[in-house]
């Protein structure tokens, strides 16, 4: 047994209504798109739930799950706890929880005005129907009278109590974020004239009918968890002051306090909620130790948190008495256990890229960006000596360092070529600007594992038909990555290339634009606002397209801080020349238009570099597999891993 205990307060017990959890680390809610579509559950829901409690967590708290669950939710594929018939699926998940080690709660929510609406779907309940988030919807809309608040606040019992008997003995109420329950509370999204409206204890009133209603059903053995966001960061939104007194109101009826922020259905807002990396880390750590202040039950905090170190020092500090995370155990699911073996830097960091969570908007596939293995219990079983194959991986980007580390971990012998002097490919560029260091630990991490795999890596030669035919390869992956673009516009060879911009190896001058929509080009834009520039941006594509691919939560921070700056985004604009004038654009309709200024970044993208691997593919056939940039434009770090991961896997 480990007789030094690292990070006391981390591991220090409490129990709270006589359910004792073993530290004071929580799994924060997270939509994970593991249910069916109508909420019913799944062996794969199960198997996360697995994978979630065997991270070494004190309790997980499965993410929104709507006690009115229709085609009107939020999402798709959230928990259904709407009927006696969940009961059964609900208990094989406690099961799965508890025989992993961890207690499991889960965070019972409603939409409300954020809801699904539209013809042939059920009228949305709202506090205010004038409130709506887009008028479109109104007609979709019913405003609550006293007979739909009742319906309501019994679905709130009726779902908490199912809960209980399925074997749930923690449940939360999620009462940020502007969901329902909070929207009786914020100004902004209640503005009714009764007396459920106006006053703070007035907005308060039903919230509190709920969990006082919740309490009498569920008995004085089950935990009760709310959400609260500090504060709403939306004007004329919900303010600390007023949440800590709902909070001290709140705290007669409720054993644990669950501070977070912001408001998810305003996505400038919704950056602070699912914290962008642009944010800041220990994002609510203040909010908590005022909250601390006023009550006197434990309080929980969310909101860029990133490791024990972190967390033991929340704790020690008085600041709060349980901390949540959630993305980080996503990136790497044994950083509990890597941090108490003294490994923290083989922790795998998470990049705030938001990759995951943006697959809640279409029910797409949800996994990690950094981490292809999320929710897969065990290590990279090793292939029998029979099967060991040798290896060759062309490109040591994200890709190709993800192949290798896999080849390695089973069991096969692998040389990683990369032709310059450095791995990380042009993910070294990205972290360049100053906002991206959650990507700068991330690309550390990826470089020192990949050093540490056992490969052996070979630097400063550029990979030749010829190479591979004297390495003599059973296999070839092919990460050669992408090149900047340079398009044959005149006066192209005046302007300043993106990765020297951000490196600060060049003189922009005061005024700058910055040719290029895409995510280099935006992010290139925000870091010279903040050294003080005036920029311009301008694309051929149109100013709606500009960062099209970026997760919702990061475009709308990264946009609204560029219009903070007061930076110029300007589209459908094909770049014509650059001339003493300016550079010369011409409209959609054929106009021409000078912008000048005292320099002009090319940001204009980058392409596959793949005649290295087409060449190779064509001469040695299905032994020969491309995997990331090289493969096609429009691709990702995400994509590179997972690709990279895939590939590593199937030899």
């Amino acid at each position: 047994m480990q007789k030094e205990k690292k990070y006391p307060h981390v591991f220090s017990p409490i129990k709270v209504r006589g359910v004792i959890l073993k530290n004071r680390l929580q799994y924060a809610p997270t939509v994970v798109l593991k249910c069916a579509p109508n909420g019913d559950m799944t062996q794969d829901m199960i198997d996360f739930m697995k994978w979630q409690a065997k991270t070494g967590v004190s309790y997980i708290t499965v993410g929104d799950t709507p006690v009115v669950h229709d085609n009107a939710s939020a999402w798709l594929c959230e928990m259904n706890v709407n009927s006696d018939d969940c009961i059964h699926g609900m208990n094989a998940l406690v099961m799965a929880a508890r025989k992993n080690g961890a207690e499991i709660s889960v965070e019972l929510a409603y939409a409300g005005r954020g809801n699904k609406m539209g013809p042939g779907i059920p009228p949305a309940m709202v506090v205010s129907k004038e409130r709506a988030l887009n008028p479109d919807d109104i007609p979709y809309m019913k405003e609550m009278d006293r007979k739909d608040m009742d319906d309501m606040k019994q679905h709130y019992v009726d779902a908490a109590v199912r809960c209980k008997i399925a074997g749930f003995r923690i449940v939360m109420l999620h009462m940020a974020h502007n969901n329902f329950l909070a929207q009786w509370l914020s100004p902004d999204s209640n503005v009714r004239t009764d007396e459920y409206g106006g006053s703070p204890e007035n907005r308060r009133r039903y919230p509190l009918e709920v969990l006082k209603a919740v309490r009498e059903a569920v008995g004085d053995d089950m935990v009760i968890e709310i959400r609260v966001s500090a504060q709403e960061d939306i004007e004329g939104g919900l303010c600390l002051e007023e949440s800590l007194d709902f909070m001290e109101a709140a705290q007669e009826y409720v054993d644990i306090i669950h501070v977070s922020r912001g408001s998810i259905f305003h996505p400038r807002a919704a950056s602070y909620t699912i914290p962008t990396y642009f944010k800041g880390r220990r994002l609510n750590v203040d909010f908590a130790a005022k909250a601390k202040e006023r009550l006197h039950i434990p309080v929980c905090v969310v909101g860029n948190i990133t490791s024990l170190e972190e967390a033991e020092e929340i704790i020690a500090s008085g600041k709060a008495d349980i901390v949540a995370m959630a993305k980080s155990y996503m990136a790497d699911g044994d950083l509990i256990w890597k941090s108490l073996e003294g490994r923290v830097d083989d922790i795998c960091p998470c990049t705030r890229c938001d990759l995951c969570g943006n697959a809640n908007n279409h029910a797409t596939e949800w996994s990690c960006a950094v981490n292809p293995r999320v929710g897969v219990l065990g290590e990279i079983e090793k292939v029998p000596e029979k099967d060991r194959k040798k290896v060759m991986v062309i490109g040591g980007g994200p890709a190709g360092m993800m192949a290798a580390q896999t080849l390695m971990k089973r069991g096969h012998e692998c040389t990683l070529y990369e032709k310059s002097q450095r791995l990380g490919g042009l993910l070294n560029d990205a972290v360049l600007v100053p906002f991206k260091n959650y990507m700068k630990d991330y690309l550390e991490w990826d470089i020192r594992q990949t050093k540490k795999s056992g490969a052996r890596l070979v630097f400063g030669e550029e990979v030749t038909i010829e190479t591979v035919e004297k390495e003599n390869p059973d296999a070839v992956i092919v990460a050669t990555g992408s090149k900047y673009v340079n398009p044959p516009i005149p006066g192209i060879d005046k302007v300043l290339a993106v990765r020297d911009v951000d490196a600060h190896t060049v003189d922009t001058g005061d005024t700058v634009v910055v040719c290029g929509g895409g995510i280099t080009g935006l992010e290139c834009a925000l870091a010279l606002c903040l050294e003080g520039k005036k920029v311009t941006v301008i694309d051929m594509i149109p100013k709606e397209s500009f960062v099209a691919q970026m997760p919702i939560f990061n475009k709308a921070d990264l946009l609204g801080q560029l219009d903070d700056f007061g930076a110029k985004l300007i589209g459908s604009q094909k770049i014509l020349e650059f001339t003493d004038d300016g550079v010369k654009t011409e409209d959609a309709d054929g106009s021409v238009n000078f912008y000048k200024a005292d320099s002009y970044v090319n940001a204009l993208g980058v392409a596959p570099d793949q005649k290295l691997g087409l060449d190779l593919m064509e001469r040695f056939g299905t032994d020969v597999i491309m995997v990331g940039d090289c493969v096609s434009k429009g691709r990702n770090y995400y994509m590179a891993n997972h690709e990279g991961y895939n590939a590593a896997m199937n030899i």
